[in-house]
């Protein structure tokens, strides 16, 4: 007898354009992208595909010349729980960005942000010359700006607590993706040790180390960490999960 399948992977292309018109219009709506979909396939008369019996996974990917952006959506009515978790650290996040709690970010608030951290942040002399010190001998303004960029899907100038969200989530999902380099839903030590060989040509070993931020020989631990059903890999559930 031919056993029934448990999931299905579905690949789209879309341009960046219309990738960022569709985080848009989901925005508007209070919705990250994952949730959007989600609410497509159900409201297309599939409800059997989202259950937690049968989890589908559907792959995304974004053409946008010359680099191809793949991100990886876990479906599941189980994964609305683990979003919910990661949402609750993006609320605090924002809220205490948004001083005037007005639920929106404008870049007044931000420029308060970045000088409060720029005050803060001592740039060892192991550091110099590295993206670390290029980053925080940039002026407050030019942080906002940054980030208000990022954040801003629909270009007015301001952020909401949804763009806030869909932002954070499109680079975790890019991060892992990147990472992954197999394509295989999962990161593994050796392609998160690529990965960090990667980003340690801008930040090195030893300004890593004084900084306390993470690199390759920290893999182990790092692993460890994010492997909560402890499989000895990462899925992109539980990276977007921390």
């Amino acid at each position: 007898m031919r056993q029934e399948k448990k999931s299905e992977t579905l690949e789209v292309r879309v341009s960046l354009s219309e990738k960022s018109a569709f985080a848009a219009r989901a925005a508007a709506r209070g919705e990250s992208m994952s949730a959007a979909l989600r609410r497509l396939i159900a409201e297309d008369a599939v409800p059997c595909l989202v259950s937690k019996e049968a989890p589908m996974r559907i792959r995304l990917t974004f053409a946008s010349a010359p680099v191809v952006l793949t991100i990886l959506i876990l479906a599941t009515v189980s994964l609305v729980g683990a979003e919910a978790d990661t949402r609750t650290d993006f609320k605090g996040n924002f809220r205490g960005k948004d001083t005037n709690r007005d639920g929106i970010l404008d870049r007044e608030e931000l420029i308060a942000v970045m000088a409060h951290r720029i005050a803060e942040v001592d740039v060892p002399p192991v550091c110099k010359g590295t993206q670390w010190e290029e980053r925080w001998n940039a002026t407050p303004e030019m942080l906002a700006d940054g980030h208000m960029q990022f954040y801003d899907s629909n270009g007015d100038g301001m952020a909401t607590l949804s763009e806030y969200i869909s932002a954070y989530e499109a680079k975790r999902g890019a991060e892992f993706t990147e990472a992954d380099a197999d394509g295989s839903g999962y990161i593994d030590a050796q392609e998160m040790v690529a990965a960090y060989k990667v980003d340690e040509v801008k930040i090195h070993t030893k300004c890593r180390a004084a900084i306390g931020m993470h690199g390759s020989e920290t893999v182990p631990e790092i692993i460890e960490f994010l492997d909560t059903d402890q499989d000895g890999k990462v899925s992109m559930r539980e990276f977007m999960d921390h």
